[in-house]
């Protein structure tokens, strides 16, 4: 797992150019193969009921990896919902973590 790479979507601005510019560097990399994980948090989520992404709807078909905790809402994709010491292990093992 080390060589995965975990991006954490705080939910600062889910709905700006730097979060789509930032899902298309994720789906990028996906595409070539890169191990990808999507931590959407519930504020994020929040945000994105209200405005979907497109680019959301597309990381299930490049195999990307989308988690959340165990009191969000109602996500936009299919997300695997995981505890708060899942997803602490979850962040330890991966190679790398990217906060936006």
């Amino acid at each position: 797992m080390a060589n995965q790479i975990l991006y954490i979507a705080s939910g600062s601005a889910p709905l700006s150019s730097q979060f789509q510019e930032t899902l298309d560097m994720l789906l990028t990399g996906a595409a070539f193969g890169q191990p990808t994980i999507l931590w959407l948090t519930e504020v994020c989520l929040q945000q994105l009921q209200l405005a979907p992404s497109d680019s959301l709807a597309q990381l299930p078909d490049f195999g990307v990896r989308c988690v959340t905790d165990g009191l969000a809402p109602v996500a936009p994709i299919p997300v695997e919902t995981l505890d708060s010491q899942s997803l602490q292990t979850l962040r330890d093992q991966c190679g790398q973590v990217l906060v936006f």
